[in-house]
């Protein structure tokens, strides 16, 4: 089940976090973001336990998908696709736009199948000389 992310999500959410960076939970301040009203966590709960989540920023008619990971345990059981399809389903955006590294072969796998196509590229823009790709969906 998806559903908005609640106080007691943020520990489990920084958690799942350090997937996508070592120190996620001093570079995304979660709790502070979700004072914007253009902020939002969506979690994937299975028997109360969070397994992943999706953080989107809405800019008027672009939704940015900022983060997305889920559990390694769980990765591969289409909570992702749950996710992002979540997203498409309730944004008002005529957009959905997201950066992935260019290295992350899975994750472009998953993006591509939900019909985000590639725009652009961020030549070395990570640590380790990795571009960064740029996708956008329309809705």
């Amino acid at each position: 089940m998806v559903r908005e992310a609640l106080n007691q999500d943020f520990n489990r959410i920084n958690e799942i976090g350090l997937l996508i960076k070592e120190n996620f939970s001093t570079v995304y301040k979660i709790e502070e973001d979700l004072k914007n009203d253009y902020v939002h966590i969506y979690v994937y709960e299975e028997d109360n336990k969070v397994l992943g989540f999706i953080q989107i920023e809405n800019h008027f008619e672009i939704t940015d998908i900022i983060n997305i990971a889920v559990d390694k345990d769980y990765q591969g059981k289409g909570i992702g696709k749950k996710l992002i399809q979540y997203v498409i389903d309730n944004t008002e955006a005529d957009k959905l736009m997201l950066e992935v590294k260019a290295n992350n072969d899975s994750a472009i796998n998953l993006y591509k199948a939900m019909g985000f196509n590639q725009i652009h590229i961020r030549p070395n823009y990570y640590e380790g000389n990795i571009d960064a790709l740029i996708m956008e969906r329309s809705i």
